[in-house]
């Protein structure tokens, strides 16, 4: 299951998905209205005038003490609204019954993507460890759990008798369709009465309030019935959104110690190969200026007759001093440096086919920089050791624009053949705009 998809296609589930159709909305109108804080003022206004009018006023003949006839339609509007209630509260039970069953969907979702991960790194640990595993853990056992254990449903805390049948009463009474037959009945009833067609409960319909007050205590019940049930299907969904938590955080916690026991082989061994292709870098950077020498200089340097310890650079790597090795790995670990400053970089050599050249104005770019860097670096070296013999000193060792084009040539050369010496040892420039095409490539095979 693709968890992104999957929360792409659903949306969060609320009430007003449950409220579709005319009885619906009219029901949730309903509910808006009256269960309100103004409503309530309301309310409370119109009994308290009715009474002072009924004790004090006009209406004392019509309905004195005990207001009878405020009293029936203080009942007839406790039905209605308790049939409203009831409503209601199907409609949250259908809501969060949903919930459930979404969030069990969401839940189930980020497990599988949590197995996945986990066998990703399995497949980690074999390759970085040659088949031992780094670290020794088990998935949490609610996870299998879950899978067999379906979303908490209200209709399932219903176990018992009375459980059954208060959620067959909720079923049945709880429609707008119970309410219409409420409302509609007792206004029939009072018509009938007051046209003369039925004169078994004329005003104030006492037989109306009784029937009312009996149904308004049934209806309380299998509403308190049906709280309970919402109730305690709310603590298993409330469970099982703890345990799923619990999982969740459990298998994080797992791929975080299993990450870090990865990163120490990975450190050691980028450590190991950053070291071995810095040494063959620089090794190749020498051999590169030897060969760059012409064969006569060359001769004339390291011949019989040659000054002892003349143009050390010009020997064997095996014979080089170790400052004139360390500088040759500074020129090497800082290849990837320059090459980022035009925005390219080095990877590991994937298609011969593939050429690089540098646009001029880049090898003049990092043909001064590969100067500056020289310069820094015998700069630091004259200082550890003094000056040379009789006080001279490199006549390189001038700003670029005063280097003679002589010496602008050789770091010149040095730069167009990067390429070449990193394809020497493994190694090709790509842009970064190639160089994102093939890794989106490789992300989609």
């Amino acid at each position: 299951m693709d968890l992104g998809k999957h929360a792409e296609l659903q949306h969060p589930v609320t009430i007003a998905d449950e409220q579709i159709g005319l009885n619906a909305a009219i029901a949730a109108a309903v509910t808006r209205c009256v269960g309100s804080m103004p409503a309530l003022y309301v309310v409370l206004v119109i009994v308290a005038g009715w009474m002072a009018l009924a004790t004090w006023g006009p209406l004392h003949r019509v309905d004195a003490y005990p207001f009878a006839f405020l009293l029936f339609l203080n009942n007839v509007v406790q039905l209605v609204l308790c049939s409203v209630i009831l409503v209601g509260q199907r409609v949250l039970g259908m809501a969060a019954d949903r919930r459930a069953v979404q969030t069990y969907q969401n839940a189930e979702a980020i497990f599988v993507q949590v197995a996945d991960l986990q066998e990703h790194l399995d497949r980690h640990d074999r390759v970085l460890s040659r088949g031992v595993s780094l670290l020794e853990s088990s998935p949490h056992p609610w996870i299998e759990q879950h899978r067999v254990q379906p979303p908490p449903q209200a209709i399932d805390q219903a176990v018992s008798v009375n459980g059954r049948i208060a959620s067959w009463l909720t079923g049945r009474l709880g429609s707008m369709w119970i309410f219409y037959v409420s409302g509609l009945t007792q206004v029939a009833w009072i018509g009938l009465a007051e046209a003369g067609v039925q004169r078994f409960d004329p005003y104030p319909f006492r037989f109306m309030t009784f029937l009312s007050t009996l149904a308004q205590l049934i209806f309380m019940m299998v509403i308190m019935v049906g709280q309970d049930v919402l109730g305690r299907a709310a603590d298993r969904r409330s469970e099982q959104t703890f345990l799923d938590a619990g999982a969740i955080l459990h298998e994080c916690q797992r791929m975080k110690a299993r990450l870090t026991a990865q990163d120490r082989v990975i450190n050691s061994l980028s450590d190991y190969t950053t070291t071995q292709v810095t040494e063959h870098l620089a090794r190749a950077i020498h051999d590169a200026y030897i060969r760059a020498v012409p064969p006569a200089s060359r001769d004339a340097a390291t011949g019989k007759g040659a000054v002892p310890g003349s143009r050390l650079s010009l020997r064997p790597w095996e014979e080089l001093p170790e400052w004139l090795k360390e500088s040759n790995r500074g020129q090497a670990r800082q290849i990837g440096e320059k090459l980022a400053t035009i925005g390219c970089l080095m990877i590991p050599a994937f298609d011969p086919a593939l050429t690089f050249a540098f646009a001029e104005e880049e090898v003049q770019l990092l043909a001064r920089r590969e100067h500056e860097r020289w310069m820094m670096e015998r700069t630091a070296h004259a200082s550890l050791q003094g000056p040379g013999p009789g006080g001279r000193s490199h006549p390189d060792l001038v700003p670029w624009e005063e280097l003679s084009d002589e010496s602008r040539a050789k770091d010149v050369a040095a730069v167009r053949n990067i390429p070449a010496i990193l394809a020497g040892v493994g190694f090709q420039v790509l842009r970064n705009s190639r160089a994102q095409d093939v890794s989106a490539t490789g992300l989609e095979s």
